[in-house]
């Protein structure tokens, strides 16, 4: 495949183990001249509290050396596009600066900015969010939410996988019960412990966040807690696992979930919150399994794990179904390019 023949700077996080890195790799596989600005080397995270104050207060002391890296780059090269992935700490002079050359400027936003979980970063977002030429948006409810503020073209580009990352293992033991990875927002503290009264199973959950909880939880001999996982680790316990937990993060107004196209890509079996968008994606009893409360949840993991030549047919139906969709980063990174430069 012939490359994209444009110039593109890609601006996110390059942490290694995070999505914006992956997605990073991919454009640069199909674009002819990428060069990245890490925003790490500028807004260090693992400086707790420097991390805290920049994240919720936008402080210009934090941000300045950032932006005007960008201003730098943007003087050295002539770009056809720059990429920002969650642009919460770009300033509007970097994005006039950018329109007045010209240049195709593109937000893509994971998180919502307008839901109700009120994540105290997205003043500088909301304050310039009128000056970028392109908004990409991986939930529907955020069109009209642009839409009110500015002229911008908006896609919808759905949360992906990454295929070099996300796969089937062959000849692996499943030897977990239940597994979920991920955060402990909205009512999943709650939710799993009802979970782990009422089944025997045990829940295996990974997420360094939910160790605070640790002692809520672990009362009960059926939960383990271990810290994050990422990349083969992450590929290889959803491989590993007979039964995938999934939610909708309902704080963002989301109504599927990135991890529903990571959990079938590795070929496991995903039982997640029913959501009439998702099963579009992944129709009910045939490429997924889906519950609305915890008694259906619990219903659905004794039959399940009972029936383990059923739970084999759907978690295989799954994974034909996402490689069909072709949801990896590649492919939907490609046909949005194709759509803006």
């Amino acid at each position: 495949m012939s490359k994209i023949p444009k110039k593109i700077l890609f601006i996110g996080s390059l942490n290694k183990n995070g999505n914006e890195f992956r997605k990073s790799r991919a454009i640069e596989k199909l674009v002819d001249h990428v060069d990245f600005i890490d925003i790490e080397q500028f807004i260090n995270p693992s400086n707790k509290v420097r991390y805290w104050l920049t994240f919720h207060y936008q402080c210009s002391i934090f941000l300045d050396k950032l932006n005007q890296a960008i201003l730098s780059q943007l003087k050295e090269v002539k770009y056809d596009l720059v990429w920002f992935e969650k642009p919460i700490f770009i300033y509007r002079e970097t994005l006039e600066c950018i329109r007045s050359n010209n240049i195709v400027s593109v937000s893509y936003n994971p998180d919502n900015a307008f839901g109700p979980r009120e994540d105290g970063c997205w003043r500088l977002y909301i304050e310039n969010i009128d000056l970028f030429s392109h908004h990409l948006i991986p939930r529907r409810s955020n069109y009209h939410d642009i839409r009110s503020r500015s002229t911008a073209k908006i896609f919808f580009m759905p949360f992906s996988f990454d295929q070099n990352i996300h796969f089937k293992e062959s000849n692996i033991k499943k030897d977990l019960d239940v597994t979920f990875i991920g955060t402990p927002h909205d009512q999943r503290i709650e939710f799993l412990c009802e979970l782990s009264n009422n089944i025997s199973m045990n829940i295996n959950i990974f997420s360094t966040e939910w160790r605070k909880f640790k002692s809520q939880l672990s009362k009960n001999a059926n939960v383990n807690i271990s810290n994050s996982i990422y990349g083969n680790d992450y590929r290889q316990v959803i491989n590993r696992s007979k039964i995938m937990l999934g939610f909708m993060t309902q704080s963002n107004i989301d109504e599927y979930s990135r991890r529903s196209f990571e959990i079938s890509a590795c070929g496991s079996f995903l039982l997640s919150q029913r959501s009439t968008f998702q099963k579009r994606f992944f129709r009910e009893n045939k490429e997924a399994v889906y519950f609305d409360d915890v008694t259906e949840c619990i219903d659905k993991i004794n039959y399940f794990m009972d029936h383990p030549k059923e739970r084999k047919i759907i978690e295989l139906a799954g994974n034909r179904r996402v490689k069909e969709l072709n949801f990896n980063n590649e492919y939907l990174l490609k046909r949005i390019l194709d759509k803006i430069i």
